[in-house]
């Protein structure tokens, strides 16, 4: 008689949708064992509203330098506050990923599930910071724009910027968590990506030659762009034309106050988010290199 051979079944992988949902749950649940953490978190943006209101929040809507110092305060807010959030989150987290890596589970799942939570987080965040420009209204009294470019909400618009830019710098920190194999060195690399950001934003320096061309590249950019077209900064009077009237205000393209310009930003503003994703993606699956413990 022929015995037959007995094929053993290999485990049934679970779907892709189950494995980040679990990668969720297991996040969410780290993220609320952090309490301090998350409060710091939190808490940031309220720290950042309060000094765009009390430093700029007089002057913004008023006159053109006093709202684009505002706009760029809370830029830079959203830049950090983004990176704050997320450029330690892979690389803390790097001996399971290799475990998990190892196992065979989806590192895009890994990776979409701390993508996933953070942009709720950023929106939280974002909500807070966008509160700045209705207290500058209450505070003082100055008029927002009557409507916004796309609705007739420009508060929603504002928010919607900064969401999109905070976003984009969480995946940037996202991506260099991927990056990175040693938290201290995600700690050295943030402040100096912050300082790049601001530089080439186009706001403290005029950017010519090369450095036009590296701003392109820049989330700052178009942050300021978004923030500018919606205060409609070409059609605010320059603070010295308070006193003298004569002094030309040039029109900026960058800050073009139509809806087809906005659209364009926020979908700038998008591409880089999922650049830094599936950027930052391929660079995890690096961790079958890492020779360490």
């Amino acid at each position: 008689l022929r015995m037959k051979n007995k094929i053993e079944k290999a485990p049934r992988r679970i779907s892709a949708w189950k494995e980040l949902r679990i990668f969720t749950t297991e996040y969410m649940q780290i993220l609320m064992g952090r309490k301090k953490d998350l409060l710091i978190s939190l808490m940031f943006p309220v720290l950042a509203a309060i000094i765009v209101v009390w430093i700029a929040g007089e002057n913004m809507f008023v006159h053109y330098d006093g709202t684009k110092s505002g706009s760029f305060v809370i830029v830079s807010a959203a830049i950090w506050g983004g990176l704050f959030n997320s450029i330690q989150t892979v690389v803390k987290d790097r001996k399971n990923v290799k475990r998990y890596y190892i196992a065979g589970s989806r590192l895009r799942c890994y990776t979409g599930s701390r993508a996933l939570v953070q942009f709720f987080l950023c929106a939280v965040q974002s909500a807070i910071l966008s509160l700045s420009y209705v207290r500058v209204a209450i505070a003082y009294g100055n008029d927002l724009p009557e409507k916004g470019l796309i609705t007739n909400y420009p508060v929603l618009e504002f928010y919607v910027s900064i969401l999109l830019l905070m976003y984009a710098a969480d995946t940037m920190g996202i991506m260099i968590s991927c990056l990175v194999k040693k938290e201290e060195a995600a700690n050295v690399l943030a402040p100096y990506i912050l300082i790049v950001q601001l530089i080439f934003s186009g706001i403290l320096f005029t950017m010519e030659g090369a450095a036009d061309y590296i701003s392109y590249i820049m989330i700052s950019k178009w942050g300021m762009e978004a923030l500018g077209s919606i205060a409609d900064l070409n059609n605010l009077q320059l603070k010295i034309q308070m006193t003298v009237p004569n002094v030309p205000h040039d029109f900026e393209k960058r800050f073009e106050a139509t809806s087809e310009h906005l659209l364009m930003v926020w979908a700038i503003l998008f591409g880089f988010i999922a650049a830094f994703l599936f950027i930052g993606n391929i660079l995890l699956h690096r961790v079958s290199k890492d020779t360490r413990e």
